[in-house]
C-alpha cells in the first residue's frame, strides 16, 4: 500500500508529502507532470518522485491525495474506476477534501481574503511558535524563510500524537479523545471555487476583499457570497480589520484596529495590516499577551517567497524584485512602495499574468 500524492509539485499539496514524511511514513509516492524546485525538495528528503503522469500504476489498496488540477490524470481516474468497479474502500481525497478531514481533529484557524493570505498565515505561524504553545501544525501556500524555506510547520514534540491522527484518517482507527482539538492548526484558506468550504474552522481571519477569480465568480457579490458562507460555517469567530467593508450579511465579526508595528518589512502598510490581524488573533487566543511581547515575536519576520522579494542586484546596479501581486491594487501598492523606497530611481515593472483570462475577464481595474 502506498500513499500517492498526485500533483505533488503544487505549493500547497507538497506540504502533505513533507508532513507525512516527517511523521515517519515511508510508503509515499509523489507524482507530478514535470520536475521543479518543489519536486526536487521532495526528492532531497528521500521521497520517491515520479515525473510524468501515467508512469505509476495505482493499486487497489493505495491511498490517493490529488490536486484539483490533476483530477483527469491517469492515476486519479484509475483510482476512481477501481473504487467504482470493484467496490473497494479506496480512500481518495482531493487536496482540499483532505485538509477538511484533517481540520476536524484540530482547532483550525483559517486565513483568507483576496490579498495577504500567505503573508498573514506565515506571520502567524512564525510568531505563534513563540507565543502559542498549542500551535501544532501550519500550512501556507508559499516558501517561508523563517521556516527553513519550507511552507509548513510541524510541532516536533507532538509528532507521535499527530501520527495517531493521520493513522486514523488512513485506517479508520479511533483517535484518543484527548488528542481531538488539542492543538491549533493555522492554515491558508483558499477561496477559489469555494474550496475553503471543505474546512472545519474554529476561527477565520479575512485580510481583504476585492473581486478575484473571475473565471469562476460572476461578480463581486458572488465572490463575497463565498466568504459569507464560510463565515456562517465558522464555529466560533471571524476577525477582520475595522477598515474592511464587509457585506451586511456578515454578523458578529470582531473588528481589529489597524496599528503601526515596528517590523522590518518592505511593505509598510501591508505589514501593518497583517500584523494587526495576527496580533488581534493572538490576543483572542491569549488575552494576557502584551503589545511588547507581540511586537517582539513578529519583529524579525523575514517575509515570504515572491512577496516583494529582493532577488539580486544586476551588473548595471539595478535592483531586481519579484512579487506575486496579481490584482490591480496589489500591483499599484508594489509600485508605490518601491517608488517611496527608491525615490530617485527609475522603475521598470514587468507584469506576467499566470492566466490571461483571470486578468481580463469580468473586470475593469486592469483597463
Amino acid at each position: 500500500m502506498h500513499i500517492v500524492i498526485v500533483g505533488a509539485g503544487g505549493s500547497g499539496i507538497s506540504n502533505i508529502a513533507h508532513i507525512l514524511h516527517d511523521l515517519g511514513y515511508t510508503n509515499l509516492i509523489a507524482i507530478d507532470a514535470q520536475a521543479s524546485q518543489i519536486t526536487q525538495a521532495l526528492e532531497k528528503k528521500g521521497i520517491p518522485v515520479v515525473i510524468g503522469h501515467g508512469n505509476y500504476q495505482v493499486k487497489a489498496d493505495d491511498i490517493i491525495i490529488y490536486s484539483e488540477a490533476t483530477k483527469d490524470s491517469p492515476e486519479v481516474q484509475t483510482a476512481f474506476q477501481l473504487k467504482k468497479e470493484q467496490h473497494l474502500p479506496l480512500k481518495i481525497w482531493n487536496y482540499f477534501e483532505f485538509l477538511g478531514e484533517l481540520s476536524k481533529y484540530f482547532r483550525t484557524i483559517g486565513f483568507t481574503g483576496t490579498n495577504g493570505k500567505s503573508s498573514s498565515t506565515s506571520l502567524a505561524i512564525v510568531a505563534g511558535q513563540k507565543l502559542i504553545p498549542e500551535l501544532g501544525l501550519g500550512i501556507v501556500g508559499a516558501l517561508v524563510p523563517d521556516l527553513n524555506q519550507q511552507s509548513y510547520y510541524l510541532k516536533q514534540e507532538a509528532k507521535s500524537e499527530f501520527r495517531q491522527l493521520f493513522d486514523a484518517l488512513f485506517t479508520g482507527k479511533k483517535v484518543p479523545y484527548a488528542l481531538i482539538k488539542k492543538y491549533y492548526f493555522f492554515l491558508e484558506a483558499c477561496e477559489y471555487k469555494r474550496h475553503f468550504l471543505h474546512l472545519d474552522l474554529e476561527m477565520m481571519l479575512i485580510t481583504t476583499l476585492e473581486l478575484d477569480h473571475t473565471d469562476y465568480y460572476r461578480d463581486f457579490e458572488d465572490y463575497c457570497s463565498a466568504f459569507v458562507q464560510m463565515h456562517q460555517k465558522t464555529r466560533k469567530l471571524t476577525l477582520a480589520l475595522e477598515s474592511l467593508k464587509l457585506p451586511e450579511t456578515f454578523t458578529e465579526v470582531k473588528k481589529i484596529p489597524l496599528t503601526h508595528w515596528n517590523l522590518d518589512h518592505i511593505r509598510g502598510k501591508t505589514a501593518d495590516a497583517n500584523a494587526s490581524l495576527v496580533a488581534g488573533l493572538f490576543q483572542v487566543l491569549n488575552p494576557a499577551l502584551t503589545i511588547s511581547a507581540l511586537e517582539a515575536a513578529m519583529k524579525d519576520f523575514k517575509g515570504i517567497w515572491r512577496r516583494m522579494e529582493f532577488l539580486t542586484e544586476l551588473p548595471s546596479g539595478a535592483k531586481l524584485f519579484t512579487d506575486y501581486g496579481h490584482v490591480a491594487s496589489s500591483l499599484t501598492l508594489g509600485y508605490e512602495t518601491l517608488k517611496a523606497r527608491f525615490p530617485n530611481h527609475n522603475l521598470l515593472a514587468i507584469f506576467q499574468p499566470h492566466q490571461t483570462h483571470r486578468v481580463l475577464l469580468g473586470r475593469e481595474d486592469f483597463k
